[in-house]
């Protein structure tokens, strides 16, 4: 067969072939997995069930958003998700628990570096916490109390979490306060905790107390650059001298491993989401910042967020 006849020839065939055999099909094809690692209730868990009721109902992708909660200490499902199969499927949402808790518990042997970043969606800031009937009604009062009788007042906590940290910033701010920290949970978990008498005091996110404050609980301060415009009456820590603001991120994982097209569809997922108004309003209401990162932009974030609280995590550690 001449050369030119023989061109033509395979140029079909090929042409032929590519009808009958399936294209690559696009991220995702199946339903995709998240794991929460606090109980229902927390930031966390509120803000990714928003997220997963926005996917659904703006099509956002093809196939459903699943949210799995595993409660108790963050690193028992945050573990789940680091040894899972980097199939595209399975994600991770958490904050600086992953960075810091990875000083202050070390024999769990869990690092934000044993993932693949995602996405960074939004932000918040925190609320010491007592009970309405509480007899410390200033923030003033409950550190003179933790000062006056070291380690006697409980405030319940997630050991290396936000909440932990939080408390650690008070006693650096204040000089000779000491807490007992007691492990809980998460948000939700310590809500019922500290309206159970379980526990004297607590630290919410700004987005918990929102969902909270209605209950038998009372905010002393605030951790932000400045008074919530939900909170006007809330002074900020810095107001009161303590000299620190402490917010925090909500970071995406993937497993190690996982194809780039799955990290950059529910990147481009989140995205999207978080630029539609219906998040926008979610975030006010919530008392949560509407920022978006991902890439090297993300990665460098966690390594900068890392070295800031590293030095406060150490100072945490019994000795």
């Amino acid at each position: 067969m001449p050369a030119r006849h023989l061109t033509i020839a395979c140029a079909s065939f090929a042409a032929a072939l590519a009808l009958v055999q399936p294209s690559a099909a696009a991220w995702p094809e199946k339903p995709v997995r998240v794991t929460v690692p606090f109980g229902p209730g927390g930031t966390t868990d509120i803000l990714t069930r928003n997220i997963q009721k926005i996917v659904q109902d703006k099509s956002l992708l093809p196939h459903p958003l699943t949210v799995i909660n595993v409660g108790g200490h963050f690193s028992v499902g945050s573990t789940q998700v680091k040894n899972a199969a980097p199939d595209g499927y399975t994600f991770l949402v958490i904050h600086s628990a992953l960075l810091s808790g990875e000083v202050v518990a070390p024999q769990r042997n869990l690092s934000y570096r044993d993932f693949e970043p995602v996405a960074l969606t939004g932000g918040f800031c925190l609320h010491p916490i007592v009970r309405k009937d509480s007899p410390y009604r200033t923030l003033k009062e409950l550190l003179d109390a933790a000062k006056a009788s070291p380690s006697t007042i409980t405030m319940g906590v997630n050991i290396g979490a936000l909440n932990h940290m939080m408390g650690v910033f008070m006693e650096q701010g204040y000089p000779g306060a000491k807490f007992r920290f007691v492990q809980i949970g998460g948000g939700g978990e310590n809500y019922a905790a500290i309206t159970g008498g379980q526990t004297q005091s607590t630290v919410l996110s700004s987005s918990e107390y929102q969902s909270y404050k209605a209950g038998n609980i009372r905010a002393l301060a605030y951790s932000g650059p400045q008074r919530l415009s939900l909170e006007p009456e809330i002074p900020t820590a810095r107001e009161l001298g303590l000299g620190f603001e402490y917010c925090i991120e909500n970071y995406w994982f993937a497993p190690k491993g996982t194809p780039r097209e799955a990290i950059d569809g529910m990147a481009d997922m989140l995205a999207k989401a978080v630029r539609l108004p219906e998040m926008k309003e979610f975030f006010d209401r919530q008392a949560q910042t509407d920022q978006f990162m991902r890439g090297e932009e993300f990665r460098k974030r966690l390594d900068d967020e890392f070295k800031a609280i590293e030095p406060v995590a150490r100072a945490s550690i019994p000795r």
